[in-house]
């Protein structure tokens, strides 16, 4: 189909030829092309996606389509949306996103679910409620803190300790915990994995261990989107495994209760050398090769 550029400057174009052209022009280069031209032309008139429905011949004035036009042209070139916008919905939550943070992918929240169920029925069961202010969540690897922050909207009463290599990214998660007013309850530690972290903050209770880390081999290919994303945050060496083999050296020290991460379904094997004291409990399924698992200390397995 045709697309009819010249419409783009037409100060009395309506809303629903506003997403016809961006429809049309990202139909070659995205796989959510009407959706993704539903969501730019919300953000810019900042109107909700019900408004374009019901308002659909309203006309869009020339400097929001301009700021429009634009908008388009970045996503057909693969701009990630989150990028454009500056935010993404995480379990049922809005983050602020940039280019310094990895955006949270929906199944990361089988993730946040699992440590959820596990801290309500396997640690804080009715009769241990009076004791949940001894738990603390530890992210590794923070980014936007999409992690800690969804699990402690959920849980009351725990704190968490969150750490990132970059301070850019955790300047994006300090403002996405400071929105969702959690700020008070996550210690925010710019550190290499746990290199700056003072175990002695984890002493006297139960610690539960959130990571998802680089994983990505070297050589594996990617979408095409994800070249837009911090490298720091993706790839993981040869095996995709680096990250991770310097991760679960430092834990030890720790000795938490539970670890969950992220992986390929081929990497268990190698994680695997060193999980000595952890049973591997349970594995979800996400989207293609990758898994969540959960690895709990032996001495606390029920």
């Amino acid at each position: 189909m045709e697309v009819q550029a010249f419409s783009l400057y037409s100060v009395l174009m309506q809303i629903k030829q506003a997403l016809l052209w961006g429809h049309e022009v990202l139909l070659l280069s995205s796989e959510s092309a009407r959706l993704d031209a539903e969501i730019l032309l919300s953000y810019i008139i900042k109107k909700p996606a019900t408004f374009l429905l019901a308002h659909n011949e309203e006309e869009v004035g020339f400097l929001n389509l301009w700021r429009y036009k634009r908008l388009i042209e970045k996503r057909k070139k693969g701009v990630p949306v989150a990028y454009l916008t500056g935010h993404r919905e995480f379990y049922f939550l809005d983050f602020a996103v940039n280019r310094h943070v990895f955006i949270p992918r929906p199944d990361t929240e089988i993730l946040v679910d699992s440590v959820i169920s596990y801290i309500k029925n396997s640690i804080f069961p009715p009769r241990r409620a009076g004791k949940i202010q001894d738990l603390k969540l530890l992210d590794v690897g923070t980014g936007s803190g999409c992690i800690p922050i969804s699990v402690l909207k959920n849980i009351e009463g725990i704190h968490a300790v969150a750490t990132d290599i970059s301070r850019h990214a955790l300047h994006v998660a300090e403002k996405n915990a400071g929105k969702h007013r959690v700020l008070n309850r996550i210690h925010f530690f710019h550190s290499d994995l746990l290199a700056s972290v003072p175990h002695s903050i984890f002493k006297g209770g139960d610690v539960i261990v959130t990571a998802n880390l680089p994983y990505i081999p070297t050589d594996f290919q990617i979408h095409p989107e994800t070249k837009f994303e911090p490298n720091i945050s993706l790839y993981g060496g040869g095996d995709g495994m680096d990250i991770y083999k310097a991760f679960m050296k430092q834990i030890e020290s720790i000795r938490p209760r539970a670890i969950f991460l992220e992986l390929f379904e081929f990497q268990i094997a190698i994680l695997e050398k060193y999980l000595s004291g952890y049973s591997l409990k349970r594995t979800e399924n996400m989207t293609g090769q990758a898994k969540m698992l959960m690895l709990e200390r032996e001495n606390f397995a029920e």
